[in-house]
């Protein structure tokens, strides 16, 4: 899934114009809510999930960040009932 970016972000010489999730989520992406703190634990997993550097999600547009934290929300939900409804 790629999550366009209504405010591209400058990074040296490039353009950040999209983040790109994978379709699936892993138990190191889990780890990102053994941080402190619910900000720093959404910009670890949004990290994780789009392999991009912390630094850069730290610099998302609010607007950005939101839609990235939807998605990457959505995304461990979906896991989570997927095992939820494996176990019934």
């Amino acid at each position: 899934m790629k999550l366009a970016l209504k405010h591209p972000l400058a990074v040296g010489k490039t353009t950040i114009e999209e983040l790109t999730f994978r379709d699936y989520a892993t138990a190191e992406d889990l780890l990102a809510f053994d941080e402190r703190g619910a900000n720093q634990q959404t910009i670890k997993l949004i990290a994780n999930l789009t392999g991009s550097d912390e630094a850069i999600i730290r610099r998302l547009h609010v607007a950005d960040y939101r839609a990235a934290d939807k998605i990457a929300s959505d995304l461990i939900k979906s896991e989570a009932d997927e095992k939820n409804a494996s176990e019934s």
